[in-house]
This record gives structure tokens, sequence and C-alpha cells, in this order.
């Protein structure tokens, strides 16, 4: 027999929508920062990486 817990079945539903939340969050700042560390690179490494300058917001973000 199983019993459920109403109390707990609601906190792991609001859980699962922070951590979606949280999800979204920290891929968001894991790619400002990604954005951040390519732009200090100079051109030659950018291009040694196959990434001109002007792409990179592109290739960060997926536009």
């Amino acid at each position: 027999m199983t019993v459920l817990n109403t109390d707990r079945q609601t906190a792991r539903i609001s859980g699962t929508g922070t951590h979606g939340l949280m999800g979204k969050v920290k891929g968001f700042l894991a790619r400002s920062r990604a954005e951040r560390q390519l732009h200090q690179l100079d051109d030659r490494l950018l291009a040694d990486i196959g990434v001109s300058r002007s792409d990179i917001a592109a290739r960060v973000w997926g536009h």
C-alpha cells in the first residue's frame, strides 16, 4: 500500500519549478562568463578556434 503525503508532493512539485528556474539562471551565468572570456582572447587565438570576434555572441547564445 502506497501512502502519499500531500505536503511532500507539493514541496517536490514546487522544488522542481525552482530547479528549472535555477538551471536557467546558471545557464545564463555560464554563457555570460563564456562570452566575457572569449572577448578577452586576442584575434589570433580566436582564429585558432574558428571564431571571429563578431561571431562570439552568436556562437555563445546560439543566435
